[in-house]
């Protein structure tokens, strides 16, 4: 067992710091849920696709530091360290934003990794060089393909939704919110708790 992970929404949880930061910014209604999604399709709904775009990239960018991670996940990557399997960080992820001050995203990510103990070898002790940053879906399609990862979990349905994603690796959606559809042979899991029940009760 080999198990790539995507990055954002997926080991990092944004819900919070998007809501709060479109509401300092007066661009959402009052009791719009604290979700990213909602604050996504209120921004697009009102045609502000362009700030929206903006606002992610300070999100990942200079505000990323406020962002927690899911409940679980570290202590997921730390038992995963000590035992087995062999995990790697894989996230389509561009190295400034496409709209607005040219952040460093490949950065903050990295340092937010760094600041929540996963390169602490007293702590989780992950090695940054399991860590990738690909600039294009295929490119993230790719390193999936080329690590030999049997498992991949993701946020994204569109991930699995992917004619060219690997048709030998396992799908764990990760969603802490309902779905309106499910992938093809993916399997929905909502909290790090279950993916890690799941992961060790198979693991090999």
């Amino acid at each position: 067992m080999v198990i790539g992970i995507d990055f954002d929404n997926t080991i990092v949880s944004y819900d919070e710091l998007f809501h709060r930061l479109a509401a300092e910014r007066g661009l959402i209604p009052a009791g719009l849920p604290r979700q990213k999604t909602a604050v996504r399709d209120q921004l697009r709904q009102s045609g502000q696709e362009d700030i929206w775009t903006e606002l992610q990239g300070d999100v990942y960018g200079k505000r990323m530091g406020e962002a927690p991670a899911f409940p679980g996940v570290i202590e997921f990557f730390a038992r995963a360290q000590r035992a087995g399997p062999p995990l790697y960080i894989i996230s389509h992820k561009t190295k400034h934003p496409v709209v607005g001050p040219p952040h460093d995203l490949h950065r903050a990510a990295r340092s937010w990794l760094e600041t929540h103990g996963f390169f602490d070898a007293q702590s989780i002790g992950f090695s940054p060089a399991s860590v990738f940053f690909e600039m294009t879906r295929q490119d993230k399609l790719n390193r999936i393909a080329g690590l030999g990862c049997t498992h991949f979990i993701d946020d994204l349905e569109e991930t699995f939704r992917e004619e060219l994603f690997p048709a030998n690796v396992e799908k764990i959606l990760f969603s802490t919110h309902p779905l309106r559809t499910v992938p093809p042979g993916a399997k929905v899991m909502r909290s790090w708790r279950e993916i890690e029940a799941y992961v060790f009760a198979n693991a090999r």
